[in-house]
Order: structure tokens, then sequence, then C-alpha cells
């Protein structure tokens, strides 16, 4: 599995250790490292196909071929409120390619790969970064409070949505999320690719926060890297979280 900010990543789990925690907080981390299981405890991910072949889970990741991939399924607190970070990639990015179904594939609205670039279709397009085989990594986020809907990669915000109409809320039974699998109206508009991690947090990041654990730099948000690039101890982690997610400013839901 690739890192992806591990100093940060322990700074925001080291402040739900306090009560007064402010900002969102991961609660299911799919690590794909052999299995499907969730870190933390919760539900698992289940392989889905489109009546073809399932993936295939492996010792770093999950393969997939084209309209197969990941479903979750009664593990969202809030569903219009949170943020999932993903690290895959997609072996062909021509035309419309399938990322996140909201609506248990019964509506072809949902978040893609147009050509290369993010596109929440049929609304807005965004920052060209897909290429064949090469690795991202995105956050999506949702604000309930606001209704704004953002993907964020490379520390930078690549497209943005007022969602009002809720087309980003999973509003079917189970809050069901569907990774990588075409809706049923078209069918045909995903790729086969790897997936390297998932991750869900109980609300939406801030462009900071993403910054922060897309970039791995602490001094992005503020917080001094440790000295001589030792691993910071337990409280020092605390520290760092505190300084980290009070510039979020946001109730922490409870689990």
């Amino acid at each position: 599995m690739t890192g992806s900010a591990p100093l940060l990543t322990a700074a925001l789990l080291a402040l739900g250790a306090f009560g007064s925690a402010q900002a969102a907080a991961l609660v299911h981390d799919f690590q794909l490292n052999g299995t499907l299981a969730d870190a933390l405890g919760g539900p698992s991910l289940v392989a889905i196909n489109a009546g073809g072949t399932d993936g295939t889970i492996g010792a770093s990741g999950f393969s997939f071929p084209a309209n197969a991939g990941l479903q979750l399924t009664n593990g969202l607190f809030d569903a219009a409120d949170y943020s999932i970070e993903m690290a895959f990639s997609f072996d062909a990015i021509s035309s419309w390619r399938r990322i996140i179904d909201f609506k248990n594939r019964s509506t072809d609205l949902g978040l893609y790969n147009f050509n290369g670039a993010i596109q929440f279709y049929p609304f807005t397009t965004g920052s060209g970064i897909f290429s064949p085989g090469g690795m991202v990594n995105i956050i999506v986020t949702r604000d309930d409070a606001t209704d704004a809907f953002n993907v964020y990669a490379g520390g930078l915000n690549i497209l943005t949505l007022n969602d009002a109409p809720g087309d980003a809320v999973f509003s079917t039974a189970g809050k069901m999320v569907n990774f990588f699998r075409d809706d049923t109206v078209v069918s045909n508009e995903a790729s086969s690719g790897f997936v390297d991690k998932i991750r869900f947090y109980d609300g939406a990041l801030t462009a900071i926060e993403a910054r922060c654990l897309q970039t791995g730099s602490p001094e992005a948000c503020g917080v001094p890297p440790p000295p001589n690039g030792s691993v910071p101890v337990p409280s020092t982690l605390a520290l760092a979280g505190l300084a980290l997610l009070g510039l979020g400013a946001r109730r922490r839901r409870a689990a």
C-alpha cells in the first residue's frame, strides 16, 4: 500500500482521544492489503460485478475488471455529510469512466473520469488528473450545512459543486456506496483498474485538512515537522492534531 501522509493521519487519529474534538474523524480505513476488511472494525467492503468477473484482492490492493468494483453498505454516519479518500488508477481514461455512484446505479449522474478530467456529470468538469495506469489520490467531500461538494487532488481543489439538489447524497437503502461500477441506465462507462486504499471520514474535511493529508506536509497547516525527521511521540501527535484540526472549526459527529 502506498503511503499518504502517515504523520497527518496519525494526528487526525490522535485528536479522536479528546472529547472536545471539532473536526471530521477517520471512521473506516480500507487498506486493501490482502483483505476487504475495515482496519477500524467497521463493515467490510464487498466485491461486486455487473454480470462478469469479480475483482481480485492482492497483497497491496484490489484489481478490478471493467464494470466490477467495490460496495459499502450501512457504513456512513451521515449520507449527506462525509469525506472519502481514495488512491486508485484506471487503465482507460477515454470518454466517461465511473468513480463513485451515489444512487445505487439508478441514474447516470455521478463522479467520473471524463477524458482524463474529474467530472460530476452532467454539471461540472474539473482539472485533468488521470493518465492510463497512473495512480491518483483524491478526497471527495460533501458538507450538509452548505451543500458544498468538493474534490481535492495534490492538495488542490480540482472540482466544486453546489449540490443543493442532493445528487451527491447517498440516499438509497443502507446509504450504499458503489465504486467503479457504472449505472444501469448507460452501463458501459467503466474501466478496469486498481485501488490501493479507501478511507471514510464522518464529516466534510476542510480544504486545509485535505491539503495536509495529500501533501504530507505539516507546514501546510502551520504545524512544524518533528526535528531531524524523527517520529513524534504520542503527546506530540496529539498536539499536532489539535493544531491542525482546530482550524476546521466544526463539530464532530458522535459515533
